[in-house]
């Protein structure tokens, strides 16, 4: 029987502690940390895991930097100790210290004095932990760290550092950290109303099985909403009167070949239209353009890539990298994230408005929380579990929050003299890598790359189908291996399908398969 199988043969007679709602990294981080303190957790989402927000991002673990514009000082004081815990302590596999450049023109409307007062707080904040200090570059220092941007007008600029991480990848070994504590997951599991309350003091809450349609019912002493850009959606599933009054804005996200634009390093850019930031971020071969910041009043399941927010996008990079002349025949994939923000002051731009998070408790045994920033998922989720264990288990006997525990592949470090096949896995899977590296050497042709232009092996999509959750192809595809980003010119799924049946394994449903690889949307011919 397999791990979903016998989770739903035994739910009629399970009695949870907590049922979490939402499978981003708010709901992974709620769940490790709730089953870590010795709950027992049940955690459903009615897609994949990381299949929303968190496999959408820009990919950076960062302070804010920005954010000390609006004056949100404990914000990005959190968010730079939470990045500090993930790079060194929690997931130093996954999250690595990245340079930042943002050059200074005479057009700029943040001149490069002002960026340097705003560093120097910013390294306060962080309490001296910044991957390292930040410089003020000269014009020739800065035409020789990044060769590429136009040299016109330009004043210079600054450099600092923050971080970047595999943000899907995060969230599955996230969950996996919270399957070790006894939690159970249930991907493509959707709650349909509200909890019944008994006598008790339990909930009975119906859910379904989205890939067979099955309807099953869930007992447990409370449940936590986390999710996300969803949350006002579930709260009103739960059938309580509090909800956050989200207003959602959309990221959208443009991954170019490398070749087309050989950045050295992270550029930040000023667009200069409305003075937006946005990142050009190198990625192995590829690089990630993004992203856009637009409010948006639709719902988080469809979410639009606009011709108008591809050329915004081509448009500010050009600007700084003439000699690029990127078009839309240059883009690879797109993908679009949706941010859940808490003010809906239609007064307030929308990079203006707040990224803290929100609690609510809004009945008995019934938690909430959603806002925030993928940076700051492990404080959220401790305020959140705090919270519940005072209301709901004050008398149980539990263990205290260990959340600061690395996660399954931050375990070991990389071995003196690795092998660089063994570097490449080990930057998306840490120690985890080692099991990869042995079916290897058990079975040779596992070692093969599914395609000669993808950085994949065969023994990782076997590692992904036993150990990683995966029900559909795109759950491979997108949120295990990341193709979207990290090999988005390759077709995949074809040599996958054709592999499992040849090996005579159950093939993954293809249902969502149109959304893999190339996608999460392809661009076509679109004018910028």
């Amino acid at each position: 029987m397999s791990r979903r199988a016998a989770i739903f043969a035994d739910m009629p007679g399970a009695a949870y502690d907590v049922l979490v709602v939402g499978g981003g990294i708010t709901g992974a981080g709620v769940v490790r940390d709730a089953a870590g303190r010795g709950l027992r957790c049940l955690l459903v989402d009615k897609g994949d895991f990381a299949s929303g927000t968190s496999s959408k991002s820009g990919k950076l673990i960062h302070g804010g930097l920005r954010y000390l514009k609006y004056r949100q000082w404990k914000l990005v004081l959190e968010a730079c100790r939470e990045r500090w815990l993930l790079q060194t302590k929690i997931a130093p596999h996954l999250v690595r210290p990245i340079r930042f450049i943002v050059p200074c023109y005479a057009a700029s409307r943040t001149p490069r004095w002002m960026l340097s007062l705003g560093l120097l707080a910013y390294e306060f904040l962080s309490l001296g932990r910044n991957a390292g200090h930040f410089r003020v570059l000269s014009r020739q220092k800065l035409a020789q760290l990044e060769p590429a941007l136009d040299r016109r007008d330009c004043r210079g600029g600054v450099l600092y550092y923050d971080c970047a991480c595999l943000d899907f990848r995060l969230v599955i070994e996230t969950l996996k950290s919270a399957e070790e504590h006894g939690a159970d997951l249930l991907n493509y599991a959707e709650l349909m109303g509200a909890p019944v309350a008994r006598s008790d003091g339990i909930f009975e809450s119906p859910i379904r099985d989205v890939l067979t349609g099955t309807g099953h019912r869930v007992r447990s002493r409370s449940v936590i909403n986390a999710a996300g850009p969803w949350a006002d959606d579930v709260q009103s599933r739960l059938g309580v009167a509090g909800h956050f009054g989200l207003k959602l804005a959309i990221g959208v996200h443009l991954v170019i070949g490398r070749e087309r634009l050989p950045v050295q390093g992270t550029v930040a850019l000023e667009i200069p239209r409305d003075g937006r930031m946005i990142y050009v971020v190198p990625w192995e071969r590829h690089v990630l353009v993004g992203t856009t910041d637009t409010f948006y009043a639709g719902g988080p399941d469809t979410l639009p890539v606009s011709e108008e927010a591809i050329a915004y996008l081509l448009v500010g990079v050009n600007h700084y990298f003439p000699d690029a002349r990127l078009t839309t025949g240059d883009v690879l994939a797109t993908f679009v994230g949706a941010r859940p923000l808490l003010e809906s002051n239609e007064g307030i731009a929308e990079d203006a408005v707040s990224r803290d998070d929100r609690l609510l408790n809004a009945a008995p045994g019934i938690w909430s929380i959603t806002g925030g920033k993928l940076t700051t998922y492990r404080a959220m989720a401790r305020r959140v579990v705090d919270g519940l264990v005072r209301e709901r288990f004050p008398d149980r006997s539990l263990r205290p929050c260990a959340t600061l525990a690395p996660l399954p592949g931050a375990r070991e470090s990389l071995p003196v003299g690795a092998s660089d096949r063994l570097k490449e896995l080990w930057s998306r899977y840490g120690s985890q890598a080692r099991s990869i590296e042995q079916r290897i050497t058990a079975s040779p042709e596992l070692g093969e790359a599914i395609d000669a232009r993808a950085p994949f092996v065969w023994a990782e999509v076997e590692h992904a189908l036993e150990h990683e959750y995966v029900e559909r192809l795109d759950d491979l595809l997108d949120r295990r291996l990341g193709a979207f980003l990290l090999a988005p010119e390759c077709d995949l799924g074809p040599k996958i399908q054709s592999r499992l049946a040849a090996h005579n394994r159950a093939e993954l449903s293809c249902q969502g398969a149109a959304a893999s690889a190339r996608t999460i949307d392809r661009v076509q011919e679109l004018t910028p």
